[in-house]
């Protein structure tokens, strides 16, 4: 009885294993381009209408400047020739913020001189953590300059979002050479670009 209950059991979940839809991510690599030591690449994902600007090789210190990314993006979007974006997409993510130090260095550097972040015990005074950051990383200063890359396409830069942010001194701020304050600030974070069409 009992072997017959365990039989039961396992072919129940293998059943249900392999009727279970598969979730993946479909990326098609739309363009790549050299950064120093590093390469960039948008990756297209058509089903879920999202991208990713991807740093190869993950983790190895590749800190990718302002110019190599907006470049990347630049060529990303207005390519005509396969493999091309097609339609519009919701969201591009670029992965971890550290990966780009001038963008690292601006959410320090702006959280460090705002009242509405405490550097003493290294939150914002009224609000979510993930919400302060997204919140500063979705000012016009910085969605202008992705936008900027993207014209030519049909998307603009709505927003930024965030998650697992850390905490820490200008010493944990890749590539910063100014001043080292004391306090805590943020400085890293997965971040997401809402887009949305024109």
């Amino acid at each position: 009885m009992i072997q017959r209950n365990l039989t039961f059991l396992l072919v129940t979940l293998l059943i249900c294993l392999l009727s279970a839809p598969s979730v993946s991510y479909h990326a098609r690599v739309i363009s790549s381009m050299e950064a120093g030591k590093c390469r960039l690449t948008v990756e297209a994902d058509d089903q879920s209408r999202t991208l990713r600007l991807r740093v190869h090789p993950e983790h190895n210190d590749c800190h990718i400047t302002r110019d190599a990314m907006l470049a990347t993006l630049s060529e990303a979007f207005s390519k005509t020739d396969p493999p091309r974006l097609e339609g519009t997409y919701s969201s591009l993510s670029i992965g971890r913020l550290i990966d780009y130090p001038w963008l690292s260095q601006h959410l320090a550097l702006t959280a460090h001189k705002d009242k509405r972040w405490d550097r003493r015990t290294g939150k914002p005074v009224a609000m979510d953590i993930n919400k302060y950051v997204s919140f500063i990383l979705s000012e016009k200063t910085v969605t202008d300059q992705i936008e900027g890359a993207l014209s030519g396409s049909e998307h603009r830069v709505v927003s930024a979002s965030v998650e697992k942010v850390l905490v820490g001194g200008f010493r944990n701020v890749p590539l910063y050479q100014g001043e080292m304050a004391p306090g805590r600030i943020p400085y890293d974070a997965q971040v997401w670009f809402r887009l949305e069409k024109k």
